[in-house]
């Protein structure tokens, strides 16, 4: 789900871009995005807070890559149209058919398509939490935006997530939690 939709916003054709690089993403890897981690409000904020993407597939040829990374930008305005992706796939595909395919491109498909799964380490079991099909989020848009907008939210991090190891805390599921309020004299 595209970040801005995390957000409350409403879907449009580019959170659907970001949603094909999704599926591009799974495709070089085998297994959906984000399959190692629990879908809950820490991965969300991350998403929208911190930019995080899926990491890049090992010998992903290039092209695939920054077609995958434009689609997923994190402004909506700059990713390209449905009809910009067309034309630069099918630039690739007649241009390939037309004149030949560069060794170069030629190389990278081929060691992308030969690449032993096993050095895909991301191909394992999904987490128990992490869910695909359509479900409601056990949180609001707007308690997501307050976190995220929070000045609370910058030290909460630095004292909860100093050591690096964000996946292994206890996150609890309730958004009040992560919310700083100010006390009203």
């Amino acid at each position: 789900m595209a970040p801005e939709v995390l957000r409350g916003k409403s879907y449009t054709p580019a959170s659907d871009i970001y949603s094909f690089s999704m599926i591009m993403w799974e495709f070089t890897s085998g297994v959906p995005p984000f399959n190692n981690r629990a879908h809950d409000i820490q991965l969300t904020l991350s998403i929208c807070k911190d930019g995080e993407r899926p990491e890049i597939i090992e010998n992903t040829p290039q092209c695939y890559v920054d077609l995958m990374k434009k689609c997923w930008n994190e402004d909506p305005l700059k990713r390209p149209s449905s009809k910009e992706v067309f034309k630069l796939v099918e630039k690739v595909i007649f241009r390939s058919y037309h004149y030949g395919v560069s060794e170069e491109l030629k190389c990278n498909i081929m060691e992308f398509i030969n690449a032993p799964i096993g050095h895909n380490i991301l191909a394992t079991k999904s987490h128990s939490q992490a869910c695909y099909s359509g479900h409601l989020l056990d949180f609001t848009s707007k308690k997501l935006n307050e976190i995220l907008e929070s000045e609370g939210s910058q030290a909460y991090y630095a004292s909860h997530f100093s050591n690096g190891e964000v996946n292994e805390m206890p996150i609890s599921e309730d958004l009040d939690d992560y919310i700083k309020t100010d006390e009203i004299n």
